[in-house]
């Protein structure tokens, strides 16, 4: 039912709806980039949007949600993200030493990684990058994303059913974050809480 929403939502107002929906995804993670991506796709391929204005307007749009994430936990610290977060301190502590530790790369490639790139603009905002810099993160990273799984819609179209598609990225997303954690997050000193 909710899929129909989208796909009616989407055929509605087009460039705007796709904005809009991932604004709320780039501060919520909902609806889910993956779905809306898809359905944009599967336009894409029937003509009726076309793809390089999906991909900037998405990517505009991802990125302002997640700069509001980023200024508020600039602003608010921690305390913000606690109250909003299943992510506990020793972990965003991890990550932000991590931050320190690689630089803005880590940040990048988190942000293309399924299961990690919710907290991004969490941690962006708890290293207190630079705005410019986030900006670029964000909204390369964002690009990215929405080229690959458009072109996903694009070419598998209705026949990507979300059952698989979430499958398959679950996996995908698990073995990304399984090599993430023993590449960047993975220390001696797990137990240290830096918050």
């Amino acid at each position: 039912m909710f899929d129909i929403d989208l796909h009616q939502l989407i055929l509605s107002f087009k460039y705007v709806g796709l904005f809009l929906l991932l604004i709320s995804n780039g501060i919520i993670s909902f609806p889910s980039s993956q779905i809306v991506y898809l359905i944009i796709g599967y336009f894409v391929a029937t003509g009726k949007i076309s793809l390089l204005p999906a991909i900037i307007v998405g990517a505009i749009g991802n990125t302002i949600g997640n700069l509001i994430i980023y200024k508020i936990v600039s602003k608010y610290g921690v305390e913000a993200v606690r109250k909003y977060s299943y992510i506990d301190d020793v972990s965003l502590g991890h990550l932000h030493k991590k931050v320190e530790k690689h630089g803005l790369w880590f940040l990048f490639i988190g942000k293309l990684i399924p299961s990690v790139k919710v907290f991004v603009p969490i941690v962006a905002g708890i290293a207190r990058i630079k705005m410019s810099e986030a900006i670029i993160i964000f909204f390369s990273s964002s690009t990215i994303w929405a080229t690959a799984i458009i072109y996903l819609g694009y070419y598998f179209g209705e026949n990507i059913t979300i059952k698989g598609y979430t499958l398959v990225m679950g996996a995908v997303g698990i073995i990304i974050a399984i090599i993430f954690y023993l590449r960047f997050i993975k220390d001696k000193d797990t137990k240290k809480e830096i918050f």
